[in-house]
């Protein structure tokens, strides 16, 4: 299939997925493809971000969450990673709300297929309370944090790093949830 009719392709597929119709393109249980071509744009990604070039980090981000449900299935890890991957773009061009909403279906899907006390499950829980703070949704953040907290303390022990920076952000969404309670 040339790159031509790929693109058209999941074209169709988006355009009949926004109208509702179940169809599966001809490439969509090609893993090895999806699993190359997702490489290559990630790839993409990568140096359109070190080329200052958003939207074409943004398109290239955009085209790899759809191949990887096209290759994989919606409900596949690789669709939850490149969901989550797209949802990072978006809260880098402080599109947050956009980016709650794929961090929330990344978490469905990778709570489904990993252990729910992964870093990987964390890391999404860390992600969505970022988005959620940068929208001042002060206490889903905290409560979302809290859940990153916990796991990357059994996982990763109090003196990792990472973990210190989710205590510390928890903490300063704290002050500004709650202010009064640190002048009481």
């Amino acid at each position: 299939m040339t790159k031509k009719s790929r693109y058209i392709s999941l074209l169709l597929l988006s355009i009949l997925f926004f109208l509702g119709a179940h169809t599966e393109p001809v490439f969509a249980k090609d893993e090895k493809a999806a699993a190359a071509k997702i490489q290559a744009l990630n790839d993409k990604i990568v140096a359109a971000n070190e080329a200052r070039d958003l939207p074409a980090a943004l398109r290239a981000a955009e085209e790899a969450a759809q191949v990887a449900k096209a290759g994989y299935g919606d409900n596949s890890l690789q669709a939850a990673d490149t969901m989550n991957n797209l949802a990072n773009l978006y809260l880098y061009l402080k599109r947050a709300p956009e980016a709650e909403q794929l961090y929330k279906q990344a978490i469905l899907i990778d709570l489904k297929k990993l252990d729910k006390e992964s870093v990987e499950i964390a890391a999404i829980y860390f992600n969505l309370g970022v988005a959620y703070a940068m929208q001042k949704k002060y206490t889903p953040a905290i409560d979302i944090l809290n859940k990153a907290l916990n796991i990357r303390i059994k996982k990763l022990g109090r003196d990792d790093a990472s973990t210190k920076n989710v205590e510390q952000m928890i903490e300063e969404l704290t002050k500004l949830a709650y202010p009064l309670s640190e002048k009481i």
